[in-house]
């Protein structure tokens, strides 16, 4: 079986052997196929020269020879009887221990036994403990490979519950006096644990002779002596059938001549082989990386996870979500799967939206049984960029740990370090690949004026791909990251949503625009040249600049709609559709402030910031008063405290920006532009979000 290094008489002689005592108890291998071995590939089946139809009954492996728990129970059950071979424990033992540490520990027993076991063939078949490459089995050097992935801790863990596990259950065999229980090492505990761990089949192969009914509470493994040869192919059409005398091995697929017959071991990702197998595959369709999301103690996700166990106690979902980022071709998606959720689970993305979203976001939450989500309602898209935002953060981070981790520019020196390097660099790419998606989706958010414009859409990603090196992805792995952005839509219908200051700008009417650049570019100026905080700060870098447009936005909105409100019969609007529409959500959503209290933010450096900005203002308005004057026919002639730059709008609009913005990457692609250690400046910007209805 692949990865776990060469048996201890890996010769095609052994292999024979084993087929001959196999066939002696009623089992068989098809005549279309034949044993083979090479390097890469190790002991395996293929095809002769005529090839293999589907439906073909590879191998027939007699239920006589299989290994399990049953065995170890010496079970019968009617005429049927799996008997213990020569090594049977007290009652005491097999009712103590657990069923799977009970038969890991009498393939131990069968293994002292060498040449007298019943198993023998197929017990010299396996390999010996120092050419196994599971995780346990990783040691010095090895370990430097796993240095900064999930897999290190994983591994820890994993050898301490074996341990545990064994000197528990080696403490019941003492007590249970079996005799030289002492040679029932820890090392030969750890080799058939690994065993059974990486070749061991579901009892399921077993339900022709043994009914579910008869099988006990826990999971029961079984050991199907050459099955358990075939090497592991992603998505191999194969099905194991389990009969009354044999489990055959079947092949759903014709297999052509020459050609190795895979086994599939299920879609396991390349850290479940790692774990279980001790291997992993470069090109796995299959991959996926799992992402570890905790929910702080008190917020929003802690809480409404809370309420769902809550709403739904007899739920049968997991209790862990599935935060995953899979592999650009992972194939097990419903069709219509948004881009998004195609390369990010669901519930991470889902996740880390409500971890970001305003609280404004939070009151549209919607909690079923099986998800967790924000209402995909009109405004609501902030949060999804501002999730997009964190996760693109959240795969640099894990790109640079990896590059800048591990054994550094050293060559693999045996095959658990080559596996290791390729479970290292897939996990690069995979994470380099969610990039390029994710990028994508902050890209639309800052384009604008694309809104059904194919041939638009087209250029941008003709654009975007262009930003990565011809190197980076194989063809098809760049060709599959076109068609994936092209083919599915995106959880965000709307592009351009995100704005920077001077791109506000040109939302506004050319009247409007020309005078609040003279008043804002003013404004900023003096605050900057007058604020000791701000000294130095550009108009583009001001805190004040979005505060800025949003109160002239709100206060030409409510100027207008006053207008009308009286009956005036003058029709015109100073802001297009689009402003309207936002000023008007925002001012439903964010309670305005009063005329006949001062208001004051929380955050103490906030406030001593606002306060000398007052103070600018007050200066401006009584020595430049025209700056001001020349937006009356917009916004109003407001005086005092209705003025739409007075204390308490700014400090509203101070307050409901902190609320509306998204803090996104600065050029996330220029990583994959980088092949060094992962020295990169990570910046990002501040843009004010805006949405765009559906029909805009």
């Amino acid at each position: 079986m692949a990865g776990n290094g060469p048996a201890a008489g890996s010769s095609l002689e052994t292999y024979s052997s084993l087929l001959q005592w196999m066939k002696s108890h009623g089992g068989d291998l098809h005549e279309s196929v034949q044993i083979s071995h090479n390097e890469r590939q190790g002991t395996h089946i293929r095809a002769k020269k005529e090839g293999v139809p589907s439906n073909t009954h590879i191998i027939k492996t007699p239920v006589a020879t299989t290994m399990s728990y049953f065995n170890a129970i010496d079970h019968r059950i009617g005429d049927v009887h799996f008997p213990s071979h020569g090594v049977k424990f007290p009652n005491s033992f097999i009712e103590s221990a657990r069923p799977e540490e009970v038969a890991i520990f009498f393939l131990v027993g069968q293994h002292l036994r060498g040449s007298e076991s019943f198993w023998h063939p197929y017990l010299h078949t396996l390999p010996e403990p120092g050419t196994l490459t599971t995780l346990p089995y990783y040691e010095d050097e090895d370990l430097d490979w796993l240095e900064g992935t999930n897999l290190l801790q994983a591994r820890k863990q994993r050898v301490a519950q074996m341990r545990q596990k064994y000197e528990d259950s080696y403490d019941e065999l003492q007590k249970a006096g079996v005799e030289d229980s002492e040679r029932y090492s820890w090392d030969l505990y750890l080799w058939a644990a690994t065993i059974f761990a990486s070749r061991a089949f579901s009892a399921k192969v077993l339900s022709g002779v043994v009914s579910e009914l008869g099988l006990p509470e826990e999971n029961v493994s079984v050991l199907l002596p050459f099955i358990d040869i075939s090497n592991h192919r992603p998505l191999a059409k194969v099905e194991w059938r389990a009969g009354r005398e044999s489990v055959d091995f079947v092949t759903l697929e014709d297999v052509a001549a020459e050609q190795e017959i895979a086994n599939n071991y299920g879609p396991r990702n390349n850290e479940q082989l790692m774990m279980n197998y001790g291997f992993c595959l470069s090109d796995n369709p299959c991959d996926y990386r799992t992402v570890c999301l905790r929910a702080p103690p008190g917020s929003p996700l802690q809480v409404v996870r809370e309420q769902q166990r809550q709403l739904f106690p007899d739920s049968s979902k997991d209790s862990e979500d599935p935060y995953y980022v899979f592999n650009i071709s992972y194939p097990l998606l419903a069709p219509h799967t948004p881009i998004e959720h195609s390369i990010f689970s669901p519930a991470l993305f889902n996740a880390v939206s409500i971890l970001a979203a305003n609280q404004r976001e939070l009151e549209t939450l919607e909690v079923s049984e099986h998800e967790i989500r924000l209402s995909n309602t009109y405004g609501n898209s902030r949060a999804a960029l501002a999730a997009i935002s964190q996760i693109i953060i959240e795969l640099i981070t894990h790109i640079i740990r990896l590059r800048s981790s591990g054994p550094g520019p050293k060559e693999p020196s045996n095959l658990k370090q080559t596996h290791a390097k390729i479970y290292r660099d897939s996990q690069i790419r995979l994470s380099e690949s969610a990039l390029v998606i994710a990028a994508w989706t902050l890209q639309r958010a800052r384009v604008h004026g694309l809104t059904g414009n194919w041939e638009g859409i087209k250029q941008l990603l003709g654009d975007h791909m262009a930003r990565i090196p011809n190197e980076k992805f194989p063809d098809a792995v760049r060709s599959r990251l076109q068609v994936k952005i092209l083919e599915r839509l995106s959880v965000l219908m709307a592009t351009g949503e995100l704005f920077s200051f001077d791109e506000l700008l040109d939302l506004l009417p050319g009247e409007v625009r020309e005078h609040f650049l003279v008043c804002s570019t003013a404004v900023l100026k003096n605050a900057s040249r007058n604020i000791p905080a701000l000294r130095g700060i550009t108009a583009q870098a001001s805190p004040f600049r979005f505060p800025l447009f949003v109160c002239l936005v709100v206060a030409v909105h409510i100027t207008n709609r006053h207008k009308h409100g009286l009956g005036s019969g003058e029709s015109h609007s100073f802001l297009p559709s689009r402003l309207s529409q936002w000023a008007g959500f925002i001012l439903d959503h964010y309670l305005p402030p009063p005329d006949d209290v001062a208001w004051a933010v929380e955050d103490e450096d906030d406030e001593n910031l606002l306060s000398e900005f007052d103070e600018v203002l007050a200066a401006m308005r009584e020595q430049n008063a025209d700056i001001f004057s020349k937006l009356e026919p917009f916004t109003g002639g407001w005086q005092g405290d209705a003025w739409w730059l007075s204390p308490n709008w700014v400090r509203w609009v101070w307050m409901m920006t902190e609320q509306e913005c998204v803090q996104a990457p600065e050029d996330p692609l220029a990583l994959l532009s980088s092949e060094g250690s992962g020295n990169v400046m990570l910046s990002t910007e501040t843009y004010l979000y805006i949405p765009q209805s559906p029909q805009q």
